[in-house]
């Protein structure tokens, strides 16, 4: 992560703040992402080679580093130019330092299927799925829409509170359809828990397995208490993220009364309506703690 976060002076609100100006700078990097839009035209105008030239371009402008989407972007232009090092190169970065390649994804996207016999192929697939795990695409299908069903009115009910204000009918029918919803989601998510275990991202793909995660963040903190060493056993046997898991342990202290410890949790201020950052248990320490986190970040 960040080494914003560690500096001993700075105010766990202020951290989150300084954070998030960091990561938009980068994401707003004129020149990084008119590279990627130049290098996406040259890929849909068949030129692969021009456009993984330019995907690296972008790269350097920001020393080296690029978003998993836009590193697997540039190995299937490296592929489709028929460049196998550069492919592997970006790939091999991909699966070593973020959450990012989808077993099923990869195996299946036609870019990369001529390098389905060479070794160094084979030694990414052993990388990413060491314990030789199989698709389910049934459960996939099911996760996938446990997901979608979590997601939906989510995002209907933050439309419905910026236009019309969380005291609207609307806001409330919607608040009533999303705890129907997180009901049944739940009632699904325990049964496969308890028949299948917890499923990882090679088993499911990256939305399915989300989907178990997301199901029990919005659960009881009874639910959730009982739930948290399973989710820390599948973080410990690498089916299950450990930001993920990050995110569930903060709420769960924050719902205790308990100072949070990786500072992903914020709280309506009753008396101004805000949303307020939760207080942080040893915040010099927080970056400390952060170490090992993978996903979204720059590589």
């Amino acid at each position: 992560m960040n080494k914003i976060f560690s500096s001993p002076k700075i105010k766990p609100v202020f951290l989150l703040f300084l954070l998030c100006c960091v990561q938009k700078l980068i994401a707003q990097n004129p020149a990084y992402d008119s590279l990627i839009v130049k290098a996406k035209e040259y890929y849909t105008a068949k030129n692969y080679f021009q456009s993984a030239i330019t995907y690296n371009k972008a790269f350097k402008i920001l020393g080296g580093k690029g978003y998993p989407e836009h590193r697997y972007d540039a190995a299937r232009s490296w592929a489709r130019a028929n460049v196998k090092d550069s492919v592997f190169i970006n790939l091999n970065k991909l699966a070593d330092k973020t959450e990012f390649l989808e077993l099923n994804v990869l195996q299946t996207d036609k870019a990369f299927m001529v390098l389905h016999e060479e070794k160094q192929w084979k030694e990414l697939l052993k990388k990413i799925n060491p314990n030789n795990e199989v698709y389910n695409d049934s459960l996939a299908r099911v996760l996938n829409s446990v997901y979608d069903f979590d997601q939906r009115n989510r995002k209907k009910m933050n439309e419905i509170k910026n236009s019309s204000g969380a005291q609207s009918d609307e806001y409330k029918r919607t608040v009533r359809m999303i705890n129907f919803a997180d009901s049944l989601n739940l009632i699904q998510v325990i049964n496969i828990l308890k028949k299948h275990g917890w499923i990882s991202r090679n088993e499911v793909g990256r939305t399915g397995n989300k989907a178990l995660w997301l199901v029990l963040q919005h659960a009881s903190l009874g639910i959730q208490e009982k739930y948290f060493e399973v989710m820390k056993t599948a973080v410990q046997k690498g089916k299950a993220s450990k930001t993920d898991l990050a995110y569930l342990e903060d709420r769960i202290l924050m719902r205790q009364n308990k100072k949070q410890l990786y500072g992903t949790q914020y709280k309506l201020d009753q008396a101004t309506g805000e949303m307020k950052l939760w207080d942080i248990e040893d915040p010099d320490n927080l970056n400390k703690r952060r170490v090992g986190w993978a996903g979204t970040d720059v590589n």
